[in-house]
């Protein structure tokens, strides 16, 4: 088999047809189904339980994955998807883990949609030395990235959405406010990561109030928080909590600007809170306010062509943050198998091409993805920077950029 000196490239990325991470492939016949080697990504995700808000999204966007991808015949390789149900269960996503590894022989493993899911699976896979990308946005996943090896993620960090939060907080005037946010990791590292940055900007946190993701009746704290004399209430949480924890705020007489987190940049949030959300300022990705970023923003493009081909699929407007996290996910592994048998890995070899997967994705520069601009180094396995963060009111069922 000969081949020329002319290549074409097939760009990868959350663009499907555009720039991020091309791959180069031979002006020649290609290979047969049969002789071409093949990719694994197993995708276990919160279709049903209390996450299904965020999974259903993410599971949307790997099967729109798997329909534009694995049946592509001019890839220099096969690309097999393996999805699951974790139901928003921890212990399940660990089993779940387990057949991936050991029954599909999966190179990357993309899981899971939950903080406390991801960090359930991280000894797993740091035994079975896989790639895992999580969906989820706890630092802790990854951090610190010596003890989580082969542990990813595409959702930014907490602490870069509280510093664009608290950053526009204090130029509004806020000097004191108070955490309403869930009692479990994904909760604790909200906390965390707002107690610092809101000891570097100079703000208050005055009040703090918790509650459990199965818990319905968020009143006793939201008075709480009301009778704390706050000039602002962060709320840390993901559908339908962060709705609630919302609506009893307000119905306990609370007049105050109520701020979220990342966890309620989906359309869920606003599909279930409906009027009484409106008004609440969301940090949200690009992909949350693809339209109205500035022209000449880098990620409008290909952010576009993402939200065209999820909304084809889906509906129009039902694009949001947690459709792309996943995708990322999905494309970095394409991208990482990729650049690792370019550099001599060996596919048939699971067990190196699964280390060699890691250590390509430990070589991602300036990769545009849906959640922002990756560059993912031994010491850093988010890569994300503030590109990755805006900011959002909800006005008349809509995420509306706000201008800073």
């Amino acid at each position: 088999m000969t081949t020329t000196a002319k290549r074409t490239s097939i760009a990868f990325g959350l663009s499907t047809l555009l720039t991020a991470g091309a791959i180069a492939i031979s002006d020649h016949h290609p290979a047969t189904a049969q002789e071409k080697p093949e990719l694994r990504i197993a995708a276990i995700i919160a279709v049903t339980g209390p996450a299904s808000a965020l999974g259903a999204p993410e599971r949307n966007a790997v099967d729109l994955f798997d329909k534009t991808w694995s049946n592509r015949e001019d890839l220099p390789f096969r690309i097999k998807v393996i999805s699951y149900d974790d139901g928003s269960d921890p212990t399940k996503s660990v089993s779940l883990t387990r057949k991936a590894i050991e029954e599909d022989k999966a190179h990357v493993v993309v899981c899971c949609t939950t903080t406390p899911s991801s960090m359930a699976i991280i000894d797993t896979v740091n035994a079975a030395k896989i790639t895992m990308i999580s969906m989820a946005s706890s630092a802790t996943i990854v951090e610190p990235a010596s003890a989580r090896l082969f542990t990813f993620k595409t959702p930014t960090s907490d602490k870069l959405m509280l510093q664009r939060t608290l950053n526009y907080m204090k130029r509004q005037g806020i000097k004191k406010i108070g955490f309403f946010g869930l009692e479990d990791a994904y909760g604790e590292g909200g906390l965390k990561e707002l107690q610092n940055v809101a000891k570097d900007v100079g703000i208050e946190l005055a009040a703090t109030e918790r509650f459990a993701r199965q818990d319905t009746n968020f009143t006793p704290q939201a008075l709480r928080l009301k009778q704390a004399g706050l000039d602002a209430v962060y709320v840390h949480a993901i559908p339908p909590s962060a709705d609630l924890a919302h609506e009893a705020l307000k119905r306990v007489g609370y007049t105050g600007p109520i701020y979220h987190g990342a966890g309620s940049s989906i359309n869920a949030f606003v599909d279930i809170g409906k009027a009484n959300v409106e008004g609440a300022v969301v940090g949200v990705g690009a992909l949350n306010v693809y339209d109205q970023i500035k022209k000449d923003n880098p990620l409008r493009p290909v952010l576009a062509k993402f939200a065209e081909l999820y909304d084809g699929a889906y509906g129009k407007g039902k694009v949001d943050l947690f459709a792309g996290q996943s995708w990322d996910a999905m494309m970095l592994a394409v991208n990482a198998y990729q650049n690792a048998t370019a550099a001599g890995a060996k596919s048939d070899d699971l067990t190196a091409a699964r280390v060699a997967i890691k250590d390509a994705m430990e070589r991602t520069k300036e990769w545009p993805g849906v959640n922002g601009v990756f560059n993912i180094t031994p010491a850093d396995h988010l890569g994300l920077d503030r590109r990755s963060t805006f900011l959002s009111q909800i006005k008349g069922g809509k995420f509306v950029l706000v201008e800073e």
